[in-house]
């Protein structure tokens, strides 16, 4: 896997890659870390470089180029305030989501989609049919979002040197769904929080859904440099979640259980149940359902603070700076994070709670 020098150089990551399943033509959703890789010789460049090759002239690479959470002094590319949505975006400001990004973003080739905050950049011959309609979602991850556009084209995700936590566009079936927990909009920057009305499973627990796509045959995994690199088909992953979100459009967020606010054991039995249903329903067409799903423009659920919060909740914590607090939720985005810790009780939303009077005492 290494040079005599013991760098990993570019034959060494092109190899591996191959032996993860990529090969020309192919379209490639990348989400990525260099450190995670080893000492690579070229840095970036040569990563990229690596990905081109192994994705052909007539494929496409595309990858984060974030400009800042909704709690971040960053948020937004300063040139939406000015622009009109169009099929592609002329900003060439920084991203904040990692050097392999910003490296794809300098290509003389490079394009980026429309988006004022979840902007993906690209390269390779097909790279703007994937970011073009992003001009279109009201949200990062909504209509004509990338993950769509990739679907369509039967692309494939690649976990370089990160786990699941990574996949930004696992938020695509929600949109889809327009679930109850998609809330805290930002409509001058097309923007909704995805983890105010619980804590998301794929954060806290990343450990448990890696272990559930595995478990499904879904996630393949492989070495890359030093580290742990994982591949998964676009259409295979939409068709895993629309499934198990039909069942439960709560299954990837973490909730209080009957009379218990017990965010593992949560966890634990929701993994469980997924690859359960998954087990007993492996339908690997159900992604041409989310597809079409995505095509109905949503109005996404508006974020409501509870005015009657459930007090005896499990999850309740009190009132803390002047709002009632739920452990079970993420913090609001007027709240950043270094004012207030990540993991402190959010706002309670108990009407948006799949947490019902009536199951109280028991198990939900």
């Amino acid at each position: 896997m290494t040079s005599i020098r013991g760098m990993v150089d570019k034959a060494a990551l092109v190899d591996a890659l191959e032996r993860l399943g990529l090969s020309p033509p192919c379209h490639l959703m990348v989400h990525a870390s260099l450190s995670a890789l080893g000492v690579v010789e070229g840095g970036p460049e040569t990563v990229v470089s690596a990905l081109r090759e192994v994705t052909g002239p007539e494929g496409a690479v595309i990858i984060p180029s974030f400009r800042g959470a909704i709690r971040s002094e960053q948020y937004a590319l300063t040139q939406c305030q000015t622009c009109h949505p169009q099929d592609l975006c002329p900003s060439r400001e920084e991203g904040t989501t990692g050097v392999i990004g910003e490296t794809v973003r300098q290509q003389p080739d490079s394009l980026r989609s429309c988006h004022p905050t979840h902007s993906w950049v690209g390269v390779g011959g097909d790279a703007r049919f994937l970011l073009a309609g992003h001009r279109y979602s009201q949200t990062p991850c909504g209509k004509d979002s990338p993950f769509f556009r990739l679907m369509e084209r039967d692309g494939k995700l690649l976990l370089l040197g990160v786990s699941v936590n990574a996949v930004t566009n696992i938020h695509a079936v929600e949109d889809a769904r327009n679930v109850p927990y998609l809330s805290a909009i930002d409509p001058a920057n097309r923007h909704a929080t995805y983890t105010t009305s619980g804590r998301r499973m794929q954060y806290v627990y990343p450990e448990l859904l890696n272990a559930v796509l595995r478990e499904a045959g879904l996630l393949h995994k492989g070495r890359v440099g030093v580290g742990d690199s994982y591949v998964i088909s676009a259409r295979e992953l939409g068709a895993f979640l629309w499934v198990v979100t039909e069942d439960d459009p709560w299954c990837l967020v973490l909730r209080p259980r009957g009379d218990n606010y017990d965010p593992f054991q949560d966890a634990c039995l929701k993994a469980a149940r997924m690859a359960e249903v998954w087990k007993a329903n492996p339908n690997r067409d159900a992604w041409r359902d989310l597809l079409a799903a995505s095509a109905i423009q949503q109005e996404p659920v508006a974020f409501q603070p509870a005015e009657a919060p459930a007090t005896d909740c499990p999850a309740y914590r009190g009132v803390i700076r002047g709002y009632h607090r739920c452990a079970a939720n993420d913090i609001p985005p007027w709240e950043r994070f270094e004012d207030y810790p990540l993991f402190e009780p959010g706002v309670a939303t108990c009407d948006q709670c799949n947490w019902p009077e009536s199951s109280r005492g028991e198990n939900s």
